[in-house]
């Protein structure tokens, strides 16, 4: 549990109905502005949760990833009717096929960033309390992959490490001593591996997982709270698919851009939808800043 996000001490349910909701909109949804709109608040959440780390990712993968999109699009896709100039194979690079390669980007980058913030919000007990009763092995397998993903990237570093005090590392030798440094240093991660999976295994077995009768406890209870965050969830989730199947939030790109419609509250409801977990840590932030002063 991230102790930095109120929004983390909701309940599981909560949490996964957000997510759920944002996901969906942030895959499907391609009008302009509301891509613009969960691209800003998603990387606002994400590097309010993450930090440095967070800003790290973006700019590592997220950022090259977007370019990558915008970029290759219009180099294979030559529908529309603006063209600004011909490729060297003959075919047309036009405004359109750029302009949807960088709306692609978008929908990338921003369904991306709601999964690193749900990767900060849904811990493994979480996903195993959501659907350890309805997919139990499915669950399990979740909840073991999120955990798996960090120990692995951990313990690379610190063979990596280890290697690079005694001059073993791959930058380390001429190609071929440094691809023999690379082998070994997989070859460790992968022995580790091994040996952790049996230990799960053995665990997992000494507890009685996957017995018929076998009983869990949680400490995961609905409050009042809680009932008015998945209400306001699904009253905006209403809203915005509303706007959706009924043609309001429909855009067209080929062969040529559509015009832009503002639907400003339809547009209030989806920034209300996206900023709430922000707000709601802010808030606490604040009421815990404003007890600290008091006392």
């Amino acid at each position: 549990m991230n102790i930095k996000s109120e929004f983390s001490r909701f309940h599981p349910t909560v949490q996964f109905i957000y997510f759920t909701s944002v996901i969906f909109f942030a895959m499907f949804i391609r009008e302009p502005v509301f891509i613009g709109i969960s691209l800003i608040f998603s990387i606002l959440y994400s590097t309010y949760l993450g930090g440095k780390k967070a800003l790290k990712a973006i700019f590592a993968f997220i950022v090259p990833m977007f370019l990558l999109i915008a970029v290759i699009n219009p180099l294979f896709n030559h529908a529309g009717v603006t063209i600004w100039f011909y490729l060297p194979d003959g075919n047309p690079f036009t405004m359109e096929s750029l302009v949807y390669g960088i709306v692609s980007g978008g929908l990338f980058s921003c369904t991306m960033l709601w999964c690193i913030c749900l990767r900060y919000i849904m811990t493994s007990d979480k996903i195993i309390y959501l659907f350890g009763r309805v997919a139990p092995k499915l669950s399990l397998l979740i909840s073991m992959i999120l955990r798996f993903i960090p120990k692995l990237s951990a313990h690379f570093r610190e063979v990596r490490n280890a290697r690079k005090n005694i001059g073993c590392d791959i930058t380390d030798g001429n190609f071929k001593e440094r691809i023999g440094n690379g082998v070994r240093i997989i070859s460790a991660v992968l022995q580790w591996v091994m040996e952790n999976s049996i230990d799960t295994a053995n665990s997992l077995e000494s507890r009685g997982y996957g017995l018929a009768r076998r009983t869990a406890f949680s400490l995961f209870k609905i409050e009042k709270r809680d009932v008015i965050i998945i209400l306001a969830v699904l009253i905006c989730d209403i809203c915005v698919m509303w706007g959706y199947f009924g043609g309001i939030l429909e855009f067209e790109y080929f062969p040529m851009i559509s015009e832009l419609r503002i639907n400003v509250p339809l547009i209030l409801v989806y920034v209300i939808l996206c900023i709430m977990p922000l707000i709601l840590d802010i808030m606490e932030g604040r009421k815990w800043r404003y007890t600290e002063l008091k006392i």
